[in-house]
């Protein structure tokens, strides 16, 4: 069938050259395209699948490039071959053994996406679907996902890069200065909005539909989900929100303020500069002059620098003039459609017994203790009416709380936040559980619906079942139904109202479709509590 539309279209040229050809004819999709910076060959997959990776979307940021906003893309000559994925950015080697997927090369150089379409022509307007990885804002990378299996769905799918950890997000004084806007920090978020820039100006020669971009995210990409509606900078370059666990809705830093004990990012940022030329007197000639894998070095072996999250997304005043908590709060994010929630089970990975197999006799309710000090230090002791610390019940319950905390209260915080604009959110709650290692002992664990939603259920050593494959086609069918209609909803499957304070609807997704009045209402409404009374106490 393909070969007679190509043909067809041919015939259609052949008359346009002697003059009956419309000013904006639409051109059959092939190997060979221009974009930005110049002229890219891709390869022709199995079905009809055009597959184009490692684009340079910016201009490598490295030397006097280091910690600045993404550049435009340097032009290259001759056409330049895009079937092989650009390197992952330069990243710690893993920080969880569960999640490691170390990578045998990474570099600065790293502002690449990539892109699969089944279009035929530069003008089917399909719909786009571009998503930002996870990983704690400090690994990942968006050659990890294979768009073969979601671009059946009816979708253009693009990944991308954007720096991590001290390279993406960094702020300093001498940073500040040197920047026209005084600013400094989210540099990986202003990845992100030159990475959906680009598909802007971009994405149509692939057969995609600029005017119909949904971005999605998990983890550190739902985070990201929430900066990039939440920024002025990004508005207008997406239509839909898919987050899927993970919210930047906590007390967070500003760039020169210290706050609610949080430290200023700008002195965070002399502490670590300090830390990676070993001088208090060092400067950002001495910080760009290091080399990149000793800066990693430095921040990958000190846990409390490579756990710290806090400083990864910053009020900076241009990405984030405000909290992003403070801008959804008032209304003032992109008003479009978001489909949001998390999972069941979502810290089971997280375990810190598993983490520590040498400590014998763990003491899980002196963790629980811990955590609640370190996320919710304005809480009172009411919090553990809801997450009892007695020794056989302490550790579902530090699970439970890292769950709520880290995950469902920021998702329905997310949806209530929705009702200040116009448009629906649809609110989830992930229960299915995969079999890993030939057991379901993780539950519904962190990320445990990515492989679902990408049609790719090699991931985390997984044993698919029939019903695995079953509900991951359900599962594709739904987040393409939202990405191309707003609406999640699928016939037969699930009628999916959208989301109100009064019912708090939300759809549990597990063996059984249904509709729930809210999931673990008391202890949300007892986190929120405790982060505003944190807010209040400055």
């Amino acid at each position: 069938m393909r070969y007679i539309v190509l043909i067809v279209l041919g015939f259609v040229f052949g008359c346009a050259e002697q003059g009956t050809q419309p000013a904006d004819t639409a051109k059959v999709l092939s190997t060979e395209v221009k974009v930005t910076g110049g002229e890219i060959v891709g390869r022709l997959r199995e079905n009809d699948l055009f597959e184009f990776r490692g684009i340079p979307f910016a201009a490598a940021p490295v030397g006097d490039l280091r910690w600045q906003p993404p550049q435009p893309v340097n032009e290259w000559e001759g056409k330049l071959d895009a079937t092989e994925p650009g390197l992952p950015c330069v990243q710690p080697a893993t920080l969880s053994e569960f999640y490691a997927s170390a990578y045998f090369e990474t570099s600065e150089d790293c502002l690449t996406l990539n892109v699969w379409s089944r279009a035929t022509t530069t003008k089917d307007k399909i719909p786009v679907m571009v998503w930002i990885h996870g990983g704690a804002l400090v690994m990942g990378s968006g050659r990890d996902y294979d768009g073969a299996p979601l671009t059946e769905k009816g979708v253009v799918l693009v990944t991308i890069n954007y720096r991590l950890g001290p390279f993406g997000f960094f702020a300093h004084p001498e940073l500040s200065s040197e920047d026209p806007g005084g600013i400094s920090g989210n540099q990986g978020f202003r990845d992100q909005i030159a990475a959906l820039e680009w598909v802007r100006d971009n994405i149509e020669v692939f057969g995609g539909d600029p005017d119909n971009v949904t971005i999605f995210g998990e983890s550190a990409g739902s985070w990201s989900m929430s900066v990039m509606q939440a920024s002025p900078m990004a508005r207008g370059l997406f239509h839909k929100v898919i987050g899927q666990s993970g919210a930047r809705f906590i007390p967070i830093p500003d760039l020169t303020a210290d706050r609610w004990g949080i430290p200023s990012a700008e002195s965070w940022g002399e502490t670590l500069g300090a830390k990676f030329t070993g001088s208090d007197e060092a400067g950002l000639v001495d910080l760009r002059a290091l080399p990149a894998q000793e800066i990693m070095d430095v921040y990958s072996k000190d846990p409390q620098i490579l756990m710290n999250f806090d400083y990864l997304t910053v009020v900076d005043g241009a990405v984030l003039p405000k909290e992003v908590n403070t801008i959804f709060e008032s209304g003032n994010q992109a008003d479009v459609p978001v489909l949001i929630g998390s999972n069941a089970d979502e810290a089971t990975t997280f375990d810190p017994g598993l983490l520590n197999p040498n400590a014998s006799n763990f003491d899980y309710g002196e963790a629980l203790s811990a955590q609640v000090s370190l996320m919710l230090p304005n809480a009172d002791e009411s919090i553990f009416d809801h997450y009892p610390a007695e020794p056989k019940l302490a550790k579902q319950s530090w699970v439970e709380f890292s769950t709520d905390v880290m995950f469902t209260q920021p998702m329905r915080l997310w949806a209530d936040y929705m009702q200040n604009v116009s448009s629906p959110a649809y609110l989830y709650w992930w229960d299915w559980s995969p079999i890993i290692d030939g057991s379901d002992q993780y539950g519904a664990f962190h990320a445990a619906e990515v492989p679902y939603v990408f049609g790719d259920l090699s991931i985390f050593n997984m044993m698919p079942r029939q019903e695995d494959r079953e509900f991951s086609e359900l599962m594709m069918t739904i987040w393409t139904n939202f990405a191309k209609t707003g609406d999640p909803s699928v016939e037969g499957a699930i009628e999916w109202p959208p989301y109100a304070p009064e019912s708090s609807a939300t759809a549990i997704l597990g063996e059984k479709l249904t509709i729930q009045a809210g999931v673990r209402s008391d202890r949300v409404t007892a986190i929120t509590a405790a982060h505003s009374a944190r807010r209040a106490s400055n």
